[in-house]
């Protein structure tokens, strides 16, 4: 035997411990999320929407079939969408010379601390979610921690309650507190994906894999809105699988009395590294 090519007992024992911590560690900060979110594992989901699930063009989108597999690495959402308070920080950090209108005109960010911050283009969240050390959303990631691996309607199952979600139907007429329908969460744990506030993708409106429909609006022209608000109707709009893409003005074309809607919001991803 040559001397030197087999490693001592203790050695070895030493090694294979080592390498059994750097794996527990690795689990460990996988499965402890940043705060204030929500890790999504990684593996593949039921995307998008098939006719069967409802009258096509009327329940079910065109735009959000057929309906296919996606494989989606390990990620972290935000459990709430981001509220007045957390947006206020950014604000004071980066100054309000570029912010909306609603912000200068009122003292939301203040007055309702708790609310999902509203009237949001996708240049605020995105430039949020990048001074937060996140980013936004993929649509695929969104619709994924909304309707879990099995592509529930909503993120409770199949069947729409008008107490688990703050849509048109609530007849409130604005927003509520994050975290105000704790019995809407979703399968991963998130809450609030369904109403409240539209929240922002970084996905281009696109269509799906398989689909021969032609729109205009494909492209890299307009960046997809899920999950609907306060101020349209749970069918279709509050559907998982529903897409919206409206218009996306450049920030330099925004005046003093730019809007985007009250309810339209976001929240932010991360990583798993």
């Amino acid at each position: 035997m040559i001397r030197g090519t087999l490693m001592k007992p203790w050695l070895c024992l030493a090694v294979l411990a080592a390498v059994t911590a750097c794996a527990t560690l690795k689990s460990e900060v996988a499965s402890k999320p940043p705060q204030g979110m929500v890790l999504i594992p990684a593996g593949p989901f039921w995307m998008g929407s098939d006719p069967a699930d409802g009258s096509l063009g009327v329940e079910v989108g065109v735009d959000e079939t057929p309906r296919h597999l996606v494989n989606l690495p390990a990620f972290y959402i935000d459990k709430y969408e981001v509220t007045n308070a957390d947006y206020a920080q950014y604000v004071n950090a980066v100054g309000s010379a570029h912010q909306p209108a609603p912000w200068r005109e009122r003292d939301a960010l203040n007055k309702e601390p708790t609310h999902p911050v509203g009237d949001t283009d996708y240049h605020d969240a995105e430039a949020y979610c990048r001074w937060a050390g996140k980013r936004l959303p993929t649509e695929a990631e969104w619709e994924k921690a909304a309707r879990g691996p099995d592509g529930s309607t909503y993120p409770w199952g199949s069947v729409f309650s008008g107490d688990k979600a703050n849509t048109l139907e609530s007849g409130l007429g604005w927003s509520r507190p994050v975290g105000s329908y704790p019995q809407g969460v979703s399968v991963y744990g998130v809450e609030d994906m369904i109403g409240n506030v539209w929240e922002w993708t970084s996905s281009w409106y696109k269509r799906y894999p398989g689909s021969t429909l032609q729109r205009a609006a494909f492209g890299e022209k307009y960046h997809v809105l899920r999950g609907g608000s306060w101020g349209v109707p749970a069918v279709p709009f509050a559907r998982a699988a529903n897409r919206h893409a409206p218009e996306l003005f450049a920030v330099n074309d925004r005046d003093a009395d730019w809007h985007t809607g009250y309810d339209v919001g976001f929240r932010c991803a991360r990583d798993v590294k």
